[in-house]
């Protein structure tokens, strides 16, 4: 299996699981990466408009303080929609960040853009055999540097990582296959 040349990686950190439920993003990373390089990424904090749980700050660290001058997300979502629109994303678990990016775009009373979606968390289930199949489990395995996750750019990044190395597997496999 051969990688995308160009692909944007994508993770949100949210105030709670449930954006059906009033649960907000905080934080987002768009990072664009071209032939292995990173060209361009919009990394932002967002102001949720409500306070984040402690429950929350304890997974990802992320205050009310380190929100409160951020721009909500309707002063960001055209940018987000012109920046992803017809893309690839990769995500890991995109059911999740999908789903509030989503509910962010109807609040703002914008059409969701058309885009590509490209899970490693489908591909982990799908392809692999891992005890667990969080991000960071499969970064350890792979011995891809954990520090900073649960914060967007580098769970982003992180995912980017595990998919070039999902890829190289899955092409040996192939390879493989041909050659018996």
């Amino acid at each position: 299996m051969e990688y995308l040349s160009e692909i944007i990686a994508f993770d949100v950190e949210t105030t709670g699981l449930n954006p059906l439920q009033g649960d907000r993003i905080i934080e987002l990373a768009l990072v664009k990466i071209k032939d292995g390089s990173v060209v361009e990424k919009i990394v932002t904090s967002v102001n949720p408009g409500m306070a984040i749980p402690p429950e929350v700050y304890s997974i990802h660290g992320i205050t009310d303080d380190m929100v409160k001058d951020a721009p909500p997300f309707r002063d960001i979502a055209g940018k987000i929609a012109d920046f992803i629109k017809g893309k690839t994303l990769l995500i890991h678990n995109a059911d999740f960040d999908i789903s509030f990016l989503k509910k962010e775009f109807e609040l703002c009373g914008m059409d969701f853009p058309e885009i590509k979606v490209i899970d490693t968390l489908s591909m982990a289930r799908n392809s692999f055999r891992f005890p667990r199949n969080s991000l960071s489990h499969i970064a350890v395995y792979y011995k891809i540097d954990t520090e900073g996750l649960h914060r967007a750019e580098a769970d982003a990044m992180t995912a980017y990582k595990i998919y070039r190395r999902f890829c190289e597997e899955l092409s040996q496999k192939e390879r493989n296959k041909s050659c018996a």
